[in-house]
């Protein structure tokens, strides 16, 4: 692959198909290169001398000026990784992204990550103000990238990009609010740990190697320190919903029938009071008529 910041890259168990994998934790099962930068091929303008290392999954996309580590000539850098999977649940018990749902995602055939949303979105406002697409990532279906020598559409993009203050760094605000990205459901997450030495020693015996540049290469060892995994599940599901409902159900039906029965009872112990009491009082007006006869 190629990046418009760092030029080619190369990119070690790349084949989906014919993984290489590590069952083993520690430097002596790990990954260890060495390669030869040849400096003097670098650009007057170049800042360091050096590699710059991405670890990522197959189908996850990389952005090493996001997410890379350097390593510097002259040394050997070991980097330990520990690998976490993470499962996040979709609605309605969270908020999560599916890469089913991401239909424009510029980055086809890989993953939904944050940092590709975000350049999705930056290039969708590049695609509306100026009718093409940054050269420096992917462009959306049916667009093509703005030409290096139609004036308009170079400042047309240098606008945007001053506007939205580069948006795809994720440096500006104004990412938050136009830009609605959210947490994918399944991720890998790699956390590193960098360590470096001089290399190669000085009492090595250099006329057995022969005429190497060691000032200009690099060598690197990539080993997993641990794996672990963690899985989110629902605290509160619905089959244990459905079974508390039907027990609140139950209870506040028991209360309400018990309740109405009682309330029938209280009318019904009622009318017969009233007509009892009718019936004593007209009683009792009745033998007082008949005693003043006497």
């Amino acid at each position: 692959m190629a990046d418009p910041t760092f030029g080619n890259c190369y990119t070690f168990n790349f084949d989906r198909n014919k993984t290489k994998s590590s069952i083993r934790a520690g430097a002596t099962h790990g990954l260890r290169v060495s390669v030869y930068v040849n400096a003097s091929e670098y650009l007057p303008i170049t800042e360091s001398v050096g590699v710059r290392i991405t670890i990522h999954d197959q189908d996850q996309f990389p952005f090493p000026d996001t997410f890379g580590y350097n390593a510097p000539t002259g040394f050997i850098s070991s980097f330990g990784m520990k690998l976490s999977r993470m499962s996040r649940l979709p609605t309605p018990y969270g908020d999560c992204q599916d890469d089913e749902t991401k239909n424009n995602y510029i980055y086809r055939g890989y993953r939904y990550s944050i940092e590709g949303c975000y350049r999705t979105c930056f290039q969708e406002m590049v695609v509306k103000e100026c009718g093409c697409a940054d050269p420096r990532f992917p462009a959306p279906p049916k667009t093509v990238h703005c030409e290096v020598f139609n004036s308009s559409a170079r400042k047309c993009l240098e606008d945007q990009t001053t506007r939205l203050g580069h948006l795809h760094e994720l440096s500006s605000e104004q990412a938050a609010v136009q830009c609605r990205c959210r947490q994918p459901c399944k991720q890998s997450v790699y956390t590193v740990s960098y360590s470096a030495a001089n290399w190669p020693s000085q009492s090595i015996n250099m006329s057995s190697i022969g005429q190497c540049p060691f000032k200009e290469v690099e060598s690197c060892e990539e080993y997993f320190q641990e794996n672990g995994a963690m899985i989110e599940s629902e605290a509160y599901g619905l089959v244990k919903m459905m079974a508390d409902f039907g027990g609140q159900l139950g209870l506040w039906s028991g209360v309400s029938f018990m309740t109405c029965v009682e309330f029938l009872f209280f009318f019904f112990e009622l009318i017969i009071m009233v007509f009892k009491h009718h019936y004593y009082k007209q009683k009792f007006v009745e033998d007082g008529k008949e005693q003043n006869k006497k």
